[in-house]
């Protein structure tokens, strides 16, 4: 219902903005993917962000002069034209995170039981 709200009330360029301006604190983090690296609505969120003192970790493919890929604190950038490819290595990329995440909560989980 967010989602739809907020298209029809301000409009689709503005689905990611308006929620982090309304719900993001210092410190959270975004996750930007635009396989284009020039969708208006994510590179809209990222600016909310970063105006939230949120650290921002980029994903884009296509042209390696695309905006997105210089606006994070980390930037993946896949250099291929094809959605496929691009799509691929970024879900890649983020079960890389999710398992490096799950590993360092494992082994904190485990140093607090010694």
């Amino acid at each position: 219902s967010l989602l739809t709200c907020i298209s029809n009330d301000f409009g689709y360029v503005h689905v990611f903005e308006k929620p982090i301006e309304m719900f993001a604190d210092e410190g959270d983090i975004l996750f930007a993917i635009s396989s284009s690296g020039k969708s208006e609505n994510i590179l809209r969120g990222v600016q909310a962000a970063r105006s939230r003192g949120c650290s921002v970790v980029t994903f884009s493919g296509f042209k390696n002069d695309n905006p997105l890929r210089t606006l994070g604190d980390f930037n993946f950038y896949v250099p291929s034209d094809g959605y496929g490819p691009v799509e691929i290595l970024h879900l890649s990329i983020c079960h890389c995170i999710v398992d490096c995440i799950m590993e360092v909560k494992s082994v904190g989980n485990l140093a607090n039981k010694h």
